[in-house]
C-alpha cells in the first residue's frame, strides 16, 4: 500500500514514491511518532492501532525516540511509567555508561 502524499514531508531523505505500508513499517512508524503532526499521528493510529503502537515501542524499548516523544506516547498510549523512566534514562546516559550497562 503506497504511503499517503500529506506524509511525504516527513520522508524527504527517502525516495517516497518507493516507501509503503507495510514493508517500511518500521521506518514509518519511528518517523511518525517522533517527527509527525496530528494528520500523520491521526494515520498511524488508525492504520496500526493504539495496541501496535504500544508493542512496537515496547519491544523496541523506545530506542530511536526521544525522551521527551517517550514521555508524550507514554501519556497518549498508557505505557509503563517506569518501563518508560528506564528507557528515558538509558537514553540519557552518556557512551560510557552504555557501555559498561548495556540494556
Amino acid at each position: 500500500m503506497k504511503l499517503p502524499k500529506f506524509l511525504k514531508p516527513l520522508f524527504w531523505e527517502y525516495e517516497f514514491s518507493k516507501l509503503g505500508w507495510p514493508k517500511d513499517r518500521e521506518t514509518v512508524i519511528l518517523k511518525i511518532l517522533e517527527h509527525g503532526d496530528r494528520n500523520a499521528i491521526l494515520w498511524l493510529r488508525q492504520t496500526e492501532g493504539d495496541e501496535g503502537l504500544r508493542e512496537w515501542i515496547t519491544v523496541r524499548e523506545g530506542r530511536g525516540l526521544s525522551p521527551r516523544t517517550l514521555r508524550f506516547w507514554e501519556v497518549l498510549l498508557d505505557l509503563p511509567h517506569r518501563k518508560v523512566t528506564a528507557w528515558v534514562k538509558r537514553e540519557q546516559a552518556g557512551p560510557w555508561e552504555q557501555r559498561l550497562n548495556p540494556r
